[in-house]
């Protein structure tokens, strides 16, 4: 009786399961506004999940330095907005990749935060003015 009970679950699950799975939409990272978009580089997608502050940071201060180029020369170009990641990176790897107290990545991580926030609004005006805001 156990083992009819146990097969009787688990075939609906596995059913469940897969009709679930293909109702999902997979994400994709592709925007109507700038679809060249550059993608992550590798050293961010492939960092651990124990290391997902640092990522963050990465990530914040890549949009932080294009909001502010954005802010400063008054162009929301495919460029500007979504430049190379070199830059961030490699700012990254020579002052933060070696911090180890998670905290201290995430007050550096507040300051780029905080940087985005001063910036999004001018930025998104005028991106949206330019047409290039998603």
């Amino acid at each position: 009786m156990t083992a009819r009970f146990a097969t009787i679950c688990v075939i609906p699950c596995i059913i469940a399961g897969t009709a679930v799975a293909q109702l999902v939409p997979e994400a994709v990272e592709t925007g109507e506004v700038c679809p060249n978009r550059p993608s992550e580089p590798a050293i961010i997608a492939d960092m651990d999940v124990r290391e997902s502050h640092k990522r963050i940071l990465v990530q914040r201060m890549y949009r932080a330095a294009a909001f502010q180029d954005i802010a400063d020369t008054g162009l929301c170009t495919c460029e500007a907005r979504f430049p190379s990641w070199d830059v961030a990176v490699d700012y990254y790897l020579e002052n933060y990749s070696r911090i180890d107290n998670q905290y201290e990545v995430q007050q550096i991580t507040k300051t780029y935060r905080t940087s985005i926030a001063a910036n999004r609004a001018m930025v998104r005006e005028l991106c949206e003015a330019q047409g290039n805001w998603d």
